[in-house]
């Protein structure tokens, strides 16, 4: 284990038990961070969907890293505080914060249930609320820190019409990353005083992970995605590798991440491929 930009930095991922949260986990451990990998699914029996606070927390210890995992449902006041209070008294403090933990709802305005439709809100939108509220305090005391908002394309949209096909489903979910992204630039002009930098961070293009698959079916086509999130998990501890007060405020992408350093896409793509059939944003 390679310990570099962020040794001894203490981070907490949220839904780091698989997909995207367990590669942005395993990426800052990689980079020397103390990673407290957090999800609702503590144990591999525990859900039907493959992935584990454990499996994350093991993948980095076997590396060398260090990391613990604590059972947290961000939908829940009372788990996050609870949550934040246990690393503040093991660890002393909070240097980085990854809202990473999400859920997609599908089905057309008149398919939705308002129970999915206000479960979206709670996990995507007030679930990062609660926790950067419980962190901020941490940070603002000892005068650094990043957080780090997973939105999505889907806060863009579709776009203005004409539209061509069948297009539905990302109402609601989009409407919480758009929402996400405004919530994550006021934070940032509210706190860069204080050297934290609140930046919100999305895959440039469909990127696997075993809850997507899981619900999409195992037939599913993934031309044009990326077979890993390991990107976003790089990008995520470079991102914390920046000056706080100066690298905030940003909607990024995490191809874009890359560029900015002088990265062809080429370079990108080569050491983070991409399937054949290209479906990205570029």
């Amino acid at each position: 284990m390679h310990m570099g930009t962020l040794e001894n930095k203490v981070a907490i991922v949220t839904g780091a038990s698989r997909g995207l949260g367990k590669n942005i986990a395993m990426s800052l451990a990689k980079e020397g961070a103390i990673v407290i990998a957090t999800a609702r699914t503590e144990n591999e029996n525990d859900s039907k969907i493959p992935g584990s606070l454990n499996q994350t927390v093991k993948l980095i210890t076997e590396s060398g890293g260090n990391s613990i995992a604590i059972r947290c449902d961000v939908s829940r006041e009372e788990d996050v505080a609870e949550c934040v209070s246990k690393v503040l008294k093991q660890y002393k403090k909070i240097d980085i914060l990854v809202n990473n933990a999400g859920i997609l709802a599908p089905g057309s305005l008149q398919e939705m249930q308002t129970r999915h439709f206000d479960l979206q809100y709670r996990i995507n939108v007030r679930g990062p609320f609660i926790f950067s509220r419980e962190v901020l305090p941490s940070m603002i005391e000892n005068k650094w820190g990043h957080i780090i908002n997973i939105s999505s394309t889907g806060a863009i949209g579709p776009g203005e019409g004409p539209y061509e096909g069948q297009y539905s489903g990302g109402h609601s979910y989009g409407s919480t990353k758009a929402a996400l992204e405004r919530m994550t630039q006021g934070l940032a002009a509210e706190n860069f005083q204080h050297n934290i930098a609140v930046n919100a961070l999305s895959p440039e293009i469909g990127e696997w992970s075993e809850g997507g698959h899981y619900f999409r079916g195992p037939d599913s086509n993934y031309d044009g995605w990326r077979l890993s999130g390991e990107i976003i998990g790089d990008a995520s501890a470079l991102i914390c590798s920046k000056s706080p007060k100066e690298y905030t405020g940003k909607i990024l992408y995490d191809e874009s991440v890359f560029l900015s350093e002088g990265w062809t896409l080429e370079e990108v793509r080569t050491r983070y491929p991409v399937e054949p059939g290209d479906r990205s944003r570029r």
